[in-house]
Parts: structure tokens; sequence; C-alpha cells
């Protein structure tokens, strides 16, 4: 397979970097250190069961996990579906997707700000904000608009908007280059943006391979893309799975390199998935080194006749892997009571399980990153 360098742009180099968990001071010591305090879950609730979305927070230091604490810290819900969050320098941010808000935090979760995208884009352009990303002070925010907005970290205003692909979901930026997964609403013709920062020209591109991407990674100069592919007759899902970008005849096509992942998470050079495409008849896990492309079962247990995997986290100073699960009622999936958060070691061994909120989705990080 040949190094596919994303020669839809000149690409990976450049003064503007991303990050899920940065540092917004700018105090040049020794080098980096990240510490972790605990783990955050976007809980989405149900809204067909008028079950408003939530936080969960699992305290490392008290061992203890902490369930509604949005409401809890601000005396009202999140409301509709939030769907995303990061910590970026002292302040947490939520998406909230069904109610067009960012929620920015201190990290008592203590609302500071509530921003509105329908206010901050246009009612039509800010329409449900899905996925951000933060770095260089601002917080980077995908919107079903099918826009990027850039938001100031200092003034909480807007920076520069983006107009990219159909239904957009995750993305990634390395360099002066932004990648956008446009999902196309899996429809099947889900399409890469690629937006030039320096320039602001946004190129979509359709690339051999992609259908429904979901997420984006860029690891070691190379473009990896979550694709949760297409459903047959019977709504299996089809074609899922984590893929890279390389090419072939000189064009760009997307290759799996773990078949029907639904999930992923990155650490020290490896990805860590879970398998669990709608409609198959069993889930896996596995770790993908990315040096040598190989691909090994992972070695966690999780009863699948009592859980069904939503998500998957790597905690970015330990390594710990944490799973936010559904909990299965008679035998199926339930979506409207508790889910469960799982922590394994990097043994594989579990280390704490523990009840969360309704609809266990994103797993991100109370993180802090010093100059030692």
């Amino acid at each position: 397979m040949k190094k596919y360098l994303l020669s839809l742009a000149v690409l990976l180099v450049g003064a503007v970097s991303f990050t899920s968990c940065d540092n917004e001071e700018d105090t040049p010591q020794l080098h980096l250190v990240t510490t972790s305090n605990g783990a955050f879950v976007v809980c989405t609730g149900n809204m067909s069961g008028k079950i408003g979305g939530s936080i969960s927070y699992l305290d490392y230091k008290k061992g203890k996990m902490t369930n509604d604490a949005f409401i809890t810290a601000n005396g009202r819900g999140l409301g509709d579906t939030p769907n995303d969050g990061i910590v970026y320098g002292s302040k947490v941010y939520l998406v909230v997707t069904g109610e067009h808000t960012i929620e920015v935090m201190d990290k008592n979760l203590k609302s500071v700000k509530q921003i509105k995208t329908t206010d901050l884009l246009g009612k039509k352009e800010g329409n449900q904000p899905r996925h951000i990303i933060a770095g260089a002070g601002a917080i980077w925010v995908t919107t079903y608009g099918g826009y990027v907005a850039v938001v100031d970290t200092a003034t909480f205003k807007l920076r520069k908007s983006y107009k990219v692909g159909s239904y957009p979901e995750g993305l990634a930026g390395s360099g002066n280059n932004l990648f956008v997964a446009n999902s196309d609403y899996g429809k099947g013709n889900g399409t890469i943006s690629v937006i030039n920062l320096t320039t602001g020209k946004v190129d979509d591109h359709k690339i051999e391979g992609i259908k429904n991407p979901q997420e984006i990674y860029i690891v070691n100069n190379r473009l990896y893309v979550l694709d949760w592919g297409g459903y047959d007759a019977k709504y299996n899902q089809i074609g899922a799975g984590l893929k890279i970008l390389t090419e072939e005849n000189g064009k760009p096509v997307a290759k799996d390199v773990v078949k029907d992942a639904t999930g992923a998470a990155y650490y020290n050079g490896a990805f860590y998935t879970m398998n669990a495409p709608y409609g198959a008849s069993s889930v896996s896990y596995s770790k993908l080194d990315v040096n040598t492309q190989y691909v090994s079962p992972l070695s966690v247990t999780i009863d699948a006749k009592t859980y069904s995997p939503a998500s998957i986290g790597v905690d970015p100073a330990t390594g710990h892997l944490f799973f936010s699960l559904y909990k299965k009622v008679g035998g199926y999936t339930s979506y409207t009571t508790p889910g469960s958060l799982k922590e394994f070691d990097n043994y594989g061994k579990e280390v704490r399980s523990a009840e969360i909120g309704i609809g266990p989705g994103k797993i991100f990080f109370n993180t802090r990153i010093d100059w030692k």
C-alpha cells in the first residue's frame, strides 16, 4: 500500500495546530506533560421518550461517578441531544445538537457562556452543531447546515466560517489544513472537505471507498477515516470500518484497515476500535498498530449479553481504555435506561465500572497540559 501524502492539497506542514486538549497560554520552558483528573461522558438522552441529555463525570481521585453533573452545577438541563465535548485550556465545551448551542463551562461544569450557533452563523447555516476540536485559541465546530464555525475562546465571537460538504460530522486539523468528514446523512455520497486555512479555499472530494464518514484522524502524515458505510434491505449495516487514504492509479481511495469498526480512538501508535455494526451477530474489539498496519484482538472482556458498545475513548495521560455502553433489557439494547462506563488498564484488566446517564455517547477527558 503506497503512502499517500494527501495530494488533495499541500498538507501537514504549517504553523496552526489542533488538539483535543491544549493549553491556551504560551509558557515555553522544558517539555509538555499531560495529566488527567477524570473522564466526562456525554449522554444524549432520548428525545422520543422526552428524556433530556446530561453529562456524567468520573473523578479519578475520589473514585466517584457523578451523574447529571451539569444539572447539579447549573440548576437546568442541557436539552435535546448533547453530542460532543472537549476540554481546552481552563474550559469545557459541549455541543448540544438539538438546541443549536455550544455550552461553555469551567471544569466544575458551571456555565460561563451559552453560544447559539444559529445566532452565530444564521438559522440555516448554524443548524444542529455536531462535533468540535480546538486549537489556536479557538474552537472549531461543524453544523448540519454545512459549515465549520471558528469561535474565539476569549471573546466567544465568530472568527471565521467555512462552507463544506453535506451534513459534516468529525473534523481534524494539521498544519494549515482542516479536514472535514461530510456524512451526507448516511445517504451514501459522503465526501471529505479540505480547507486551506491560509487561502480560505475549500475543496470537496468524493473518494472511492468513502460513503458515510464520521471521524477523521491524522497519524504519521496519513489520513484515517471512520466510515459507517451503508445498510442493506434488512437494515443491516454494511461497509463500516476504519479506513486509510491511499492511492491507486493516481487517484485517492480509502482502504479498510479494520473492517466493521464503528468506533475508534488513537493513542501512542495504535488505534483501538470497537467493531459492532448494526445487525451483526457478534461484537469484537481490535488494536491496529499504525507502523506495521497489523490488527490484533483487543484483550478486553465486555459481556455482549448485558451491554452494547456506544463509544470508545483512551485517556491521553494513562492509556487506559474506556467504553460507554448501552444496557440490554430482555436481550435488546435499551435506549431509555441508564448506561454504563467501563475502564480497562493497559493489560486489558477491568479497573472499574459505573452507571451513567441515558444515551451513553462520547467520552472525553479532564486533562491539563503543563510545561515542566
